[in-house]
């Protein structure tokens, strides 16, 4: 997308900055005013309260947060801004921003004041050019798709590409049509995928199928997609069935369901990792932390909701083989006979999670879940004679670039509002010294590398050379991604093929996606020379 045509006053600046770094960070002096649900059970040092209930919204489909910061709900017939006017963690009232989608929007995503979402026709653009909080009119459609079945299109996310990704179901009829570029990994999909559209919308490709009715998914802070996939209920007691399973989605894979009674086995060659698996249930919305309110152990973690039996898993993460490994946590169960159908979950800014209720019918309500025992000491990433070490890389400190580089859930429509703005005010070259500076974190460092990606024009040969050998395999893993897309680098095979004989394999994993997905955009004998 390009920029928003606007300059920046210094007022302007200032507030945009306090956003990034007063109000979201810090977000461990969370209110108490709300009374806690006793409805929820929840971690020691957790707390749940009623965030808003049926009366301001029934039977909620889906839920986001705006670019404003505000929970938005959709059911059938409309989408909703809660309001919480006296800011005591409770909405008493809502705007009613769409008298739509009659289907109710199974996915939301917010771009300033428009929405996106999945409804009705398909892929459609509600405008609010006048910021009211009113949609102008009827929605545009981008992409024509099946919806409203449970089993059809879902969810709609921005990936740290600037592309959007879309998630159908099984039902939803996605076929070989559907594919627009040369380097769709997947040629002719089956069952429910995961598309890939350019930033403008124009053209899609299909990055994975095979799922049953996978219904929401979230990026990790690598970059990862991760899903949770139906299981076959019917098959329960036969030697075939599958669990309910949350996937690794790794471009060009197949997670094996072709029809009610045939799933692949796990050892087909292009199954997805599964990173978790809970027997029966219902998937529901997925989340990943990247907020600073939860102790460490959630931090990069991913919450999965079932709605069927009424919980959410933590599923905290750690490498395993260029993939990733985990011992999940059972986060929030309902207490005794309290009907608890979570649908969806979203990490707002004030670092909480935010869990909604309702389908089929059902009581509509969202929770709000909040830290409030010990705050965790947070250790640097570096010591200070590291850091005064690498000084060399950058002359001069930048609270924009800072803010940039840090924004808490970068991929959400309200962290994008804030940190958009400030890559206009920043020298280019300020990102390039932030992803060779070894003095930062590599969490900063990686974002350095996606902004360059997405809206600098790529990474030069002059960069890129010298974290070919950096010490971060985070980093390289980064710069793996990157090469990717366009940029000005003439090298891009030989690079690849240094890359592919990383000694971790989470770099060469990343190399191999890289080359898949370049096509014949290079030579690729030349990446596999080593």
């Amino acid at each position: 997308m390009p920029f928003y045509n606007t300059c920046l006053t210094g007022q302007r600046l200032i507030l945009l900055l306090v956003c990034l770094t007063g109000s979201v960070f810090a977000s461990l002096n969370v209110s108490q005013a709300a009374d806690e649900f006793a409805g929820l059970n929840v971690p020691e040092g957790f707390r749940a309260t009623l965030y808003a209930d049926d009366d301001l919204a029934h039977d909620i489909y889906s839920m986001t947060i705006d670019s404003l910061g505000r929970i938005v709900v959709s059911g059938p017939g409309y989408v909703r801004i809660l309001i919480d006017a006296d800011g005591d963690g409770v909405a008493e009232s809502f705007k009613q921003y769409a008298d739509g989608p009659a289907t109710g929007a199974q996915g939301m995503y917010f771009l300033g004041r428009d929405l996106l979402c999945t409804g009705d026709a398909g892929l459609i653009r509600y405008r609010d050019e006048n910021a009211d909080d009113r949609a102008d009119g009827k929605p545009d459609v981008f992409l024509q798709t099946r919806t409203g079945g449970e089993h059809n299109t879902h969810s709609i996310q921005r990936g740290p590409d600037g592309y959007w990704y879309l998630l159908l179901g099984n039902t939803t009829g996605i076929n070989e049509k559907y594919i627009t570029t040369k380097t769709s990994p997947v040629k002719k999909p089956y069952a429910g995928t995961l598309m890939r559209l350019s930033p403008d919308l124009t053209k899609g490709e299909v990055m994975a199928d095979g799922f049953r009715n996978a219904y929401d998914f979230a990026f990790n802070p690598n970059g990862d997609v991760f899903t949770y996939d139906s299981d076959g209920e019917r098959d329960i007691s036969l030697p075939w069935y599958r669990p309910t399973r949350v996937f690794h989605v790794l471009p060009g894979s197949n997670a094996g369901w072709r029809s009610r009674s045939w799933k692949r086995p796990d050892s087909f060659l292009d199954m997805p990792p599964a990173i978790a698996a809970f027997h029966r249930g219902s998937p529901t919305g997925v989340s990943c932390y990247q907020q600073r309110q939860f102790p460490k152990e959630y931090q990069g973690a991913l919450f999965v909701a079932d709605w069927t039996f009424g919980r959410v898993h933590a599923i905290p993460m750690r490498y395993y083989e260029g993939s990733y490994a985990s011992d999940p946590i059972d986060f929030i169960t309902g207490v005794g006979q309290f009907g608890f159908a979570p649908t969806d979950l979203a990490v707002g800014p004030d670092g909480s999670l935010y869990v909604s209720v309702g389908g089929r019918g059902t009581r509509g309500s969202v929770f709000k879940i909040e830290y409030t025992g010990p705050v965790e000491a947070q250790k640097p990433d570096l010591t200070s004679e590291q850091v005064a070490e690498n000084t060399s890389h950058e002359t001069k400190g930048s609270p924009a670039l800072d803010a940039c580089l840090s924004a808490p859930q970068p991929l959400s429509s309200w962290s994008r509002e804030n940190w958009f703005p400030l890559v206009k005010t920043i020298e280019p070259n300020a990102f390039l010294k932030a992803a060779l500076n070894p003095g930062r974190s590599d969490a900063q460092r990686v974002r350095a590398i996606e902004i360059i990606t997405e809206l600098l024009a790529g990474l030069p040969d002059s960069v890129i050379e010298p974290l070919l050998q950096d010490k971060s395999e985070r980093v390289r893993a980064r710069l793996a991604w990157s090469l990717a897309y366009p940029g000005p680098s003439g090298q891009k095979a030989k690079w690849l093929n240094e890359l592919l004989q990383d000694e971790s394999p989470l770099v060469a994993r990343f190399a191999l996606e890289t080359l898949l997905q370049l096509g014949d955009q290079i030579d690729q004998s030349e990446c596999l020379a080593g």
